[in-house]
């Protein structure tokens, strides 16, 4: 697939004139539709035109950046979305979405698509999916490109995301601090940076408070999911395992968890507290306490980053780290 990508040859007014057999000159008024060029020869170069897919650049395509993320259901990815947007068109700049959760094997068509428009940028989410040769291929555009969110395996490259260890390590902290030891882990998507970043926090700080953690019993996938994490839970529930607190991994399946507790008579925070994270816009109206990820910023700090590179203010590449907040609410009690 990357071989494909790497030796198709550029598209140019100069390749489409010379197998033409006419100036450049006559492309260009062909392509901006001026009538002085003979009929005869207009079709000829409109079928070779057509024949390489050649797209008409123009004045917008050095106001465009690319995002491409892994999925615009998740309210996460959507408030960090909508962020971009905004920022992007307060520096009078244009945004095109590829949900590549949706259309992951079309990515090596946009990318072919993309160097033959030409952008001014692109901002990378990973999706877990995502094979290495793929994310460096789009690190070889020739526009800046900044991956965000998610870390890649790959040198030299611009990245913004957040502290998700230091983040996860305090919201154990918290729950350490009110006496819970039985805590249950509902881990996301477990191929990504993030949720491997958030778990090895966890689990330091249950390490430094001597804490074993019986992984095989606490550790539970809920796959950034709703209905998966209600599932689990109910499991856990049915399997007599005792616990006093759930740690999730994001907000999402604190909220399926929660539904399984209360359809077990089970209460948050009496009975069992619960810990999010990310603290999207449910977060705040089921009081859920949980680590914000400061989503508005992540996504102003992004573009502006890559408006600085375009733009040539920055040399070096970009590494920005955010840090994350607990948010104390209502779903955590003492013991």
């Amino acid at each position: 697939m990357s071989e494909k990508i790497k030796s198709k040859k550029k598209v140019t007014l100069s390749s489409i004139a010379k197998e033409a057999g006419v100036s450049i000159a006559t492309v260009s008024r062909v392509i901006n539709n001026n009538s002085s060029v003979n009929d005869d020869i207009k079709e000829s170069i409109q079928n070779i035109l057509e024949k390489n897919k050649y797209i008409k650049k123009n004045k917008f395509s050095k106001r465009i950046i690319f995002l491409s993320m892994p999925s615009v259901s998740n309210p996460f990815f959507s408030d960090l979305m909508d962020s971009i947007l905004k920022t992007v068109s307060l520096y009078n700049y244009y945004l095109i979405i590829f949900d590549c959760n949706k259309s992951n094997n079309l990515y090596d068509e946009y990318i072919t698509y993309l160097k033959e428009i030409g952008i001014a940028g692109c901002i990378i989410i990973p999706d877990y999916k995502y094979p290495k040769d793929v994310l460096k291929i789009f690190t070889q555009l020739t526009c800046p490109v900044i991956f965000l969110d998610r870390k890649v395996d790959i040198e030299n490259i611009n990245y913004v995301g957040l502290d998700n260890k230091k983040g996860s390590y305090n919201g154990t902290k918290y729950l350490l601090d009110l006496g819970h030891k039985n805590i249950v882990y509902l881990a996301g998507k477990q191929a990504t940076s993030s949720e491997k970043e958030r778990y090895e926090g966890f689990r330091l700080a249950l390490e430094e408070s001597n804490i074993k953690f019986n992984e095989l019993d606490y550790y539970i996938i809920g796959d950034n999911d709703f209905d998966t994490s209600y599932s689990e839970i109910m499991k856990k529930i049915k399997s007599k395992l005792e616990f006093t607190a759930i740690f999730g991994a994001s907000d999402i399946m604190c909220f399926g968890a929660r539904r399984a507790l209360e359809e077990s008579n089970i209460r948050v925070p009496d009975d069992v507290s619960i810990i999010g994270y990310d603290d999207i816009v449910f977060s705040s109206m089921m009081a859920l306490t949980t680590v914000s990820s400061p989503v508005k910023e992540l996504g102003k700090s992004v573009v502006i980053s890559l408006l600085d590179l375009i733009n040539g203010r920055v040399k070096e590449n970009i590494n920005i780290v955010l840090p994350c907040n607990l948010i104390i609410r209502k779903s955590c009690k003492r013991i």
